[in-house]
């Protein structure tokens, strides 16, 4: 699930049943603060070798629901410092020397990410991954840039390869909406869920019911209610596929 940094990315992980948090975002709790009341075991990732356990299931084997949050911030600690340990044939640079990653380094980067994320997919558990929101680029031929979708805000080729490895894939938006439509002061920031993608948003759904979608192409989130929250997205997807048995 990717979103903009602020837009509840996190509030919705903490929706999850009986949920285990490896959390690397920056603030109180490493971002966990906004669902500080919430049920749930955190972990805090220090290394690349604590974040295998933690994607191996070692660290968190009673939980029902396992959660990266965010993949992205890790990407650009830990697992960025490990893939500079690496000595390279073309030699040391003063960039790379100061912790600037290089176009190869991305590479390593990105193989590395995917490796944590199989041993992740494979475990019997729910499983979530969220992300920060890289926005659309349009095409820009003076730089030869092909046009790209919004996508997760990961290293390489992952932030399109990473789709492939999901069932679903949420983007998190937000818009101003009225509760009341004939009261001006009812105006509040409806959260809403893509679940299908096009040329804008990298988005996607493999949930079907006979060949139609089981989500909508907006699911809206509603934290107060528990609309869209995970169990009740759940719930939908598990009555649509009893019908099917």
């Amino acid at each position: 699930m990717s979103a903009l940094p602020g837009t509840g990315k996190t509030t919705w992980v903490g929706t999850a049943p009986n949920v285990s948090i490896a959390a690397c975002e920056t603030g109180h709790g490493k971002g966990l603060v906004s669902i500080g009341e919430k049920d749930a075991t955190f972990f805090e990732p220090e290394n690349i070798k604590e974040l295998e356990a933690f994607c191996s299931g070692d660290v968190s084997k009673l939980a029902d629901t396992i959660a990266l949050d965010s993949l992205s911030a890790m990407t650009k600690t830990f697992i960025k410092d490990y893939a500079l340990s690496f000595p390279r044939g073309k030699g040391q640079t003063l960039k790379r020397a100061a912790g600037v990653p290089e176009l190869d380094d991305y590479g390593v980067m990105a193989e590395i990410t995917r490796r944590l994320l199989a041993k992740l997919i494979s475990l019997p558990k729910h499983v979530i991954v969220t992300t920060t929101l890289k926005l659309p680029q349009d095409a820009n031929p003076d730089e030869g840039r092909e046009a790209q979708p919004a996508m997760p805000d990961l290293p390489g080729q992952l932030a399109l390869a990473s789709a492939a490895m999901f069932d679903l894939v949420l983007i998190l938006r937000t818009r101003p909406a009225m509760r009341d439509p004939k009261d001006a002061k009812s105006r509040y920031s409806q959260r809403y869920f893509l679940t299908q993608g096009n040329d804008k948003w990298l988005a996607k759904s493999r949930l079907n019911n006979s060949g139609a979608p089981i989500l909508a192409e907006e699911e809206i989130f509603d934290k107060d209610t528990g609309q869209g929250s995970f169990p009740d997205i759940l719930a939908k997807i598990q009555k649509a596929y009893a019908v099917q048995v």
